[in-house]
């Protein structure tokens, strides 16, 4: 907001050396594009163990005080997203047998083989998202295969 962009600006500038401009920038967000295949163990209904994946991979905090992987505190300027965070907060979840990652890039762009090289990068003023909502695709989406359990 233009206000806290002020603020920043007035407290930083009583720091700076003299000759030196400052410049505060907004940040980019990389709305995200994946696709996951994930096989339940024969004890876990397919329902139960895909509604717990959302809510595990989710941008909101839990009912218990957790927070969803993708919640936007998780992530910084320039952090990129490593495909092996990925498979350990998927197996993580009760119930599932195994999992593949078939698709994992930056929404509406071509892959740039970030799943071959096992991580999408981000730039110095860029931060990933994905807030999976159906209405704004746009702003991330994850898309479940589930197979097997009852």
């Amino acid at each position: 907001p233009d206000d806290l962009k002020e603020r920043v600006s007035t407290w930083v500038t009583s720091y700076t050396q003299a000759g030196y401009d400052l410049e505060i920038n907004a940040p980019v967000y990389v709305p995200l594009d994946l696709v996951i295949d994930v096989c339940v163990d024969s004890y876990h209904f397919r329902a139960d163990v895909e509604q717990a994946l959302l809510n595990a991979l989710g941008n909101r905090v839990l009912p218990d005080g957790t927070r969803g992987f993708f919640y936007p505190d998780n992530f910084s300027f320039g952090q990129p997203l490593y495909l092996s965070q990925l498979y350990a907060a998927v197996v993580a979840i009760e119930g599932v047998d195994s999992a593949s990652v078939t698709q994992f890039q930056r929404w509406g762009k071509l892959p740039s083989h970030e799943l071959q090289q096992g991580y999408i990068a981000m730039d110095r003023l860029e931060i990933l998202r994905l807030d999976n909502d159906r209405n704004f695709p746009e702003n991330g989406a994850l898309r479940l295969n589930m197979g097997g359990g009852k």
